[in-house]
Formats: C-alpha cells, sequence, structure tokens
C-alpha cells in the first residue's frame, strides 16, 4: 500500500518527483525553505519586470511532455512552448558576429561565411551528436551503481560514446577554426564545465541545440515550476513552504526535523543540493568531489527595446583559452570576461512594461572553493567591463538605460540554496562524475533515502532533472 513520503525542496527536481508520486498514490509532503517553489528556477519582480533568476532555456521537450505525461496530463495544458527562430547569436571580440537559426540551411549560410566548407562539417557533426544521443537518451532514464561497472553489455558503449575524448576535442574533429569550435562547444558553460574537460557524450547538448531546437515558455521560465506544483497539488501533494529542513534522521525509518518539530515518514526524496544534503541534513561523509563554476548575475530592466540583440546572445572573450582557465584553473576572476545575455523580452513582452526591455547577465566565475580573490573587490571592474563590452557592441550606453538593477552573487547560492561553495552548477560533469561515477538516485546506506537535483544521476539541466525524477519514481515504485 502507498506510505507516506517527504520531498526536500521545491526545485524542478522535487517538484516533478512530488507529481509523480503523488499521481501514483502516495501521501506527498513537499518542504521548502523559500517562500515559493522554483529553486534555482526563481522568479524576481520589481516595477514592471519579471526577471528569471536562473535557467533561461528549453532543450529537448520530450523530456518536458514524459513528465506531464507520467501523471495522464497533456504538457500543452500546462506550457506554451514557443520554438524560437533564432537559437542564438555570438559575439566575437574581432566584430564578426553569428547567428544559429532554427532552420539550419540559414545556420550554414552563416557557417560558410566564417569558415568556408564548414556547412558540410556541419552536417557531419550534427550526424555524429545524433548518433551520440540515440545511444546516451535511454541511459538518463537509468541509476547506474558500482555494481553496474561490471555489466559487460555496458562496455561497448566506453568506445561509442567516446568518452574518454574531450567535447573540445570532438569538436577539432569537425571545425578547423576556433571561432566554429567554440561556437559548438560554449554549451558545456551551461553545465558549469570547461568544454576542455566535459567529455563528448555532453555534445548531446549540441544536438538539443541544432535538430530538436530551444523553445521558450510564454510568460517565462517560472512558468516551469508553477506548471510542476500545480499538477502536483491536482494529485493531492501538500505543500508546505517557509520550512526548512534542518536534519533528517534515517535509520530504516524517516525522521525529518522541521521548524523545530519532528515528523515521520516512510521514504524521503531529497532535492536539496547534493553535497549540502549528504554532510548537512544526513551528516554522511562527503567525498572530494569537483565542483562546477559559479556565476556572477545582473538583472537590468531596460527604460527601452535595444536593437541587434537576439533572445540569447553570447559574447565571447579574446582569449577563450585563458579565459576557461582563469575560471576552472586558476580561480581568478577573468579581467576579458565570456558572458552571457537573455533578452527574453525579444520574444515575450509579458516580461517587462511594453516598450522595455530585460537584460540577463550572466558572467562565468570561480567556485568559493577554488577563488583566489575577494569578489567584492573586483566585483565594480567585473561589471563595468561587461557594460562596457555590451556597449561596444551594440552602440549604446548601457547605464543610461538602467531602470532597474539587480545582482545575484557566488555566495547568494550558498545563501539561498544552501549550494556549496557556490558552484551554481552543482557537481562538475566530468568524465569521473558522470553516469557510473556520478552520485545515485538511492541512498547506500538507508534504502528509504533517494536524491533528485543537478549534482545526482544523471546530471544537471532542466530536462535532465526531470528525468532523474522519473528514475526516482520508478526506484520508489520497483519498477
Amino acid at each position: 500500500m502507498p506510505g507516506k513520503i517527504a520531498v526536500v525542496g521545491a526545485g524542478v527536481g522535487g517538484l516533478s518527483c512530488a507529481a509523480r508520486l503523488a499521481c501514483d498514490g502516495y501521501d506527498v509532503h513537499l518542504f521548502e525553505k523559500l517562500d515559493k517553489c522554483g529553486g534555482r528556477n526563481h522568479l524576481l519582480e520589481d516595477n514592471g519586470f519579471k526577471f528569471d533568476m536562473g535557467p533561461s532555456f528549453v532543450l529537448m521537450p520530450d523530456f518536458f511532455a514524459e513528465a506531464f505525461s507520467y501523471c495522464g496530463e497533456n504538457l500543452k495544458d500546462y506550457l506554451d512552448l514557443k520554438v524560437l527562430d533564432v537559437n542564438y547569436k555570438i559575439f566575437y571580440p574581432d566584430g564578426d558576429c553569428l547567428n544559429v537559426y532554427k532552420d539550419s540551411s540559414r545556420t550554414k549560410e552563416e557557417l560558410e561565411r566564417l569558415e568556408k566548407g564548414s556547412s558540410e562539417s556541419f552536417d557531419r557533426f550534427i550526424k555524429e551528436t545524433s548518433r551520440i544521443y540515440g545511444l546516451v537518451r535511454p541511459l538518463l532514464y537509468k541509476c547506474f551503481t558500482p555494481a553496474s561497472l561490471v555489466n559487460l553489455s555496458y562496455w561497448p558503449l566506453l568506445l561509442k560514446l567516446r568518452v574518454f575524448e574531450s567535447y573540445w576535442g570532438l569538436a577539432r574533429k569537425f571545425f578547423r577554426t576556433d571561432k566554429l569550435r567554440y561556437a559548438f562547444t560554449f554549451e558545456a558553460m551551461f553545465m558549469g564545465v570547461s568544454p576542455y574537460q566535459a567529455p563528448a557524450f555532453y555534445s548531446i547538448i549540441s544536438y538539443a541545440d541544432h535538430v530538436q531546437k530551444i523553445a521558450h515558455p510564454m510568460g517565462g521560465m517560472y512558468q516551469i515550476p508553477l506548471a510542476l506544483e500545480r499538477m502536483a497539488k491536482k494529485f493531492g501533494a501538500k505543500f508546505h513552504y517557509n520550512s526548512e529542513v534542518e536534519k533528517i534522521s534515517a535509520n530504516g525509518s524517516i525522521r525529518l526535523r522541521v521548524n523545530e518539530k519532528e515528523l515521520d515518514f516512510d521514504k524521503v526524496v531529497i532535492n536539496a543540493d547534493y553535497a549540502y544534503a549528504k554532510e548537512k541534513l544526513l551528516g554522511q561523509a562527503l567525498p572530494d568531489y569537483r565542483y562546477s563554476c559559479s556565476v556572477y548575475l545582473i538583472y537590468l530592466g531596460l527604460k527601452k527595446k535595444i536593437e541587434g540583440v537576439e533572445h540569447h546572445n553570447l559574447f565571447f572573450a579574446k582569449e577563450l583559452t585563458r579565459n576557461l582557465n582563469d575560471i576552472f584553473n586558476a580561480g581568478i576572476i577573468p579581467d576579458d570576461p565570456s558572458f552571457y545575455v537573455h533578452v527574453p523580452t525579444v520574444t515575450d513582452q509579458s516580461l517587462a512594461p511594453q516598450g522595455k526591455d530585460i537584460f540577463y547577465i550572466l558572467v562565468p566565475v570561480p567556485n568559493l572553493l577554488k577563488s583566489k580573490e575577494d569578489f567584492s573587490k573586483l566585483e565594480n571592474g567585473l561589471r563595468n567591463t561587461v557594460i562596457e563590452k555590451i556597449n561596444q557592441r551594440l552602440k549604446i550606453n548601457l547605464e543610461e538605460l538602467i531602470e532597474v538593477e539587480h545582482r545575484f552573487y557566488p555566495q547568494d547560492f550558498t545563501k539561498y540554496y544552501n549550494i556549496k561553495f557556490g558552484a551554481t552548477f552543482g557537481l562538475a560533469h566530468n568524465l569521473m562524475q558522470s553516469a557510473f561515477f556520478r552520485p545515485p538516485n538511492s541512498n547506500s546506506r538507508n534504502k528509504n533515502v533517494y536524491f533528485v537535483g543537478a549534482s545526482t544521476q544523471p546530471g544537471g539541466g532542466l530536462p535532465v532533472v526531470l528525468a532523474g525524477s522519473r528514475i526516482v519514481a520508478d526506484l520508489i515504485n520497483k519498477r
């Protein structure tokens, strides 16, 4: 008979677990320290501007559809996903730009302009990433344990998935210039890892970009957690906000300490940051993990619309190799940063007052473990450098256009979301922290403890975390 399950954390992983398990007939109680759902997929509102604070694009829509169909619901009844005509725009430091379109024929025209013969290379690259995606996709719904390593059926995948190659190394096999190599590997940064360190099989993100395309949920990214919350409530899940779980005792039975009360459950699904959960909630020793980078975020509400930008924009540093080394190896704040500018009002004017724009600026920086500098002393210089780069490329004076400004720092990821070392994307996605080697969704010490989120299997990113919630539901239901 279905039992009583606690879900700790109302991020996308926790919300989708709550919905699935409530649909399966369990008595589900979700506890969240903040006053509303979303986790890193949060919302900030100010003077008519609605800033999505975390994830900014939708990839792999079939993973979203599965999360709703599991509960017998239709994704389209909850989210209005609009596929973008322009996936993103890259601003190179030498003045070149590259638009990547939904229409691949237009993309190939752009590629040819920067590198002769690259349209054919693009076709071969996409064919290879499609092959890798076909192998990886079913694995994203499986929970691997150390015992899986002795399963001989998985061994041939080591070569088929090019596990000993880097994402960058794969791109080098298809494109001659660093301009295009970076254009097809920058996605690694959205997992918080360098393309030099990410295994080649993470090129499935490139496949998703160019084959499945990029979508935007109308009304903003925050519509995603709201939709999952609504579905979970429909099936009877109970939500407890402003309720931080302080400790989880897991000695066979499950006991949560919440707001100075002791609450008993049959099982618990933890959507809190994995490292935090292991150390602080469960009191278990933590292995010597490698952590993703952090980010510095600037949210700007602008007085008018800006020409020359797309929904997603990337500004590359002059020396990208040095930029990546500064962040991931040296632990220093780049003096010539690469950064991302999200302008959702290109597609969705409902997020700002009429005739105005949102600039969400994301600058990758070292996490708090690796950082060797005092960020507060360097912040203004970094912000000024970013603003000046934007001004030069767009021929504007951004400072004069700012109506609203908010900033979010590496330490804020720890303060608000309990993320260890402010590592925005959780555990790094290197080879030895992927698949078999990434923390599993079940706890080896207690069969009634489960994990979901970016730092557990199968990995980070909204669609992959949704797949992780399916893994947890299957484990609890012994499927």
